[in-house]
């Protein structure tokens, strides 16, 4: 009886030592897989600081182009507004045009046999310096010896 008892102990403590080395094994496994994971997330911090460090340039890109943007805007409103202005003081001055035109209209209706001798006049005027002026180049081209 003394044997199954040395028999147990010696069996127990060999169910012992196995579970001691499979516990082993298994915390070796498990301190590689710790390494690897550690790799693994440094290797992912430095690509998360270089994104972040990049989407920062591009934030502070976007910013730029935005204020340019925004001041382009801000020049342009005044631009519209200036030529909105023209717009409206060219139809006060179309306005003012027509009604010029038609009180010259009007008038001219009354007067219009004072305005069609004076057309006729200026163009006899104009028809008598024009001659003048053929007399005074054919009188020079004589005096400076040509025919």
């Amino acid at each position: 009886m003394e044997w199954l008892l040395y028999g147990s102990v010696a069996l127990i403590a060999l169910a012992f030592l196995l579970l001691v080395v499979y516990i082993a094994r298994t915390l070796i496994v498990l301190q590689e897989t710790l390494r690897r994971l550690t790799a693994a997330i440094d290797h992912a911090d430095e690509q998360v600081q270089t994104v972040a460090k990049e989407v920062r340039e591009l934030l502070h890109t976007a910013n730029g182009i935005a204020s340019d943007v925004q001041k382009k805007a801000e020049t342009l409103n005044g631009a519209i507004e200036a030529v909105g202005e023209i717009g409206g003081t060219i139809r006060s001055l179309n306005r003012a045009l027509r009604q010029a035109a038609a009180g010259l209209s009007a008038r001219a209706g009354l007067g219009q046999g004072k305005w069609v001798k004076a057309l006729r006049w200026t163009n006899v005027l104009l028809d008598l310096r024009e001659k003048w002026r053929k007399k005074q180049s054919l009188k020079e081209g004589v005096s400076n010896g040509e025919k």
